[in-house]
């Protein structure tokens, strides 16, 4: 692990404006129990949208699961769509679980102009949509009764006003259990850098994020209290754009937190980068269908539904 990270700091060494914010559409979440919890799920991980979150959660699992999910992020401004599938891959107690998993995030409305000579002015030709797809194929062990490693493969495809990307990437994750109730875990996006080849011949780079958490966990008769929080570490010189920042090093904070009433019902509250999430849940096996909201002050704010199902 310590190997992995100081790999990853290197890396930054040189030419890391080039890749400021080329991996942001690849980096917005999944599921509405996240977001209600304020995207704070790296140790909270547990189900099929590990693939996405964290491929160590996907350890936790004894059956298999799909989730469906759509949202409207930012309004009617992007269409977020997200299909995932999780299963133990033999039958025995322990056994390492794979997912594969499908999202895109799209919308239209992309003005394509020319410079018109007799106007004087540049006028609209056309207008074009644009859309981001990843395809992760992910995979996870658990190593000892508290240690859960996980790994996910990413194709990554744009396109973008005429033009179009391919890249392929890789994700790392660790959750490790104190107890019963308390979780830590780390998540490494893009360890491998993620390279963007456009048919333009332009490249741009996905350089790693580092995701610590943390969750604590804690039941109460008929009720169930977890708490959560992550941060975003990035090297690629935010500065102000991000939360808080030293140098070429930035972290943007994430909290959540969910009551849940006899596993039946839940309420979720959480902050989002300091923007506001609500969100609230209910499970009647074998379905589990979540709804959340989150508040934007510039542009609309973001609506997301998924529906989970259990498959004995």
């Amino acid at each position: 692990m310590t190997i992995l990270v100081g790999m990853t700091v290197l890396s930054y060494s040189s030419n890391a404006e080039a890749a400021k914010y080329a991996g942001e559409p690849f980096h917005i979440g999944v599921g509405a129990r996240a977001l209600g919890m304020g995207s704070a799920f790296v140790a909270v991980a547990d189900n099929v949208t590990s693939g996405f979150w964290n491929p160590a959660g996907l350890g936790s699992m004894s059956s298999r699961q799909v989730i469906f999910m759509h949202s409207e992020t930012f309004g009617a401004l992007l269409n977020h769509d997200y299909i995932a599938f999780s299963s133990p891959l033999r039958s025995a107690v322990g056994s390492p679980v794979g997912a594969v998993s499908l999202i895109r995030l799209g919308g239209g409305g992309i003005k394509l102009t020319e410079w018109d000579f007799n106007l004087n002015r540049p006028v609209v030709v056309k207008e074009s949509g644009h859309a981001d797809y990843q395809l992760l194929f992910s995979y996870a062990m658990q190593k000892t009764d508290c240690l859960k490693l996980g790994v996910s493969t990413k194709f990554v495809y744009r396109d973008i006003a005429g033009a179009s990307a391919f890249g392929i990437g890789s994700d790392f994750g660790a959750q490790y259990v104190f107890r019963d109730n308390f979780r830590v875990a780390l998540m490494m996006r893009d360890v491998t850098t993620t390279l963007l080849s456009y048919d333009t011949g332009t490249k741009e780079s996905i350089y790693p994020t580092l995701v610590p958490g943390l969750m604590y966990r804690r039941v109460f008769g008929d009720f169930e209290i977890t708490a959560s929080a992550d941060a975003d570490v990035k090297f690629e010189n935010y500065r102000e754009a991000a939360q808080y920042w030293q140098g070429s090093i930035s972290a943007d904070t994430r909290f959540g937190f969910e009551i849940g009433f006899q596993d039946i019902a839940f309420g979720r509250i959480g902050s989002d980068i300091g923007r506001l999430t609500l969100g609230c849940g209910v499970s009647v096996s074998p379905l589990e269908l979540d709804v959340a909201y989150m508040r934007q002050t510039d542009i609309d704010d973001s609506f997301r539904i998924s529906l989970l199902v259990n498959i004995k």
